[in-house]
């Protein structure tokens, strides 16, 4: 038994494809539209957040010390 993990390269090729094929089923099973009411619903009940939310979405994935840098420099700026 090989226990050694293949080198995939640039970029996770198993990691893509599990999202593809998820994606599929997600789009396959009609469950677009009544996700897509549910973030609406969400959006025009609580804005600031929905607001916050999309602004931490679109600067990207940030780990555990990143997320803690930033929560010190928050606190920081407060003082």
């Amino acid at each position: 038994m090989n226990t050694k993990q293949p080198n995939q390269g640039e970029g996770d090729h198993v990691s893509a494809e599990r999202y593809n094929r998820d994606l599929r089923e997600f789009i396959a099973e009609g469950r677009v539209e009544p996700a897509a009411r549910e973030a609406e619903r969400f959006v025009e009940a609580h804005p600031d957040e929905a607001m916050r939310a999309e602004r931490k979405a679109k600067s990207g994935p940030m780990g555990w010390l990143e997320r803690t840098v930033e929560s010190l420099r928050a606190v920081l700026r407060r003082k």
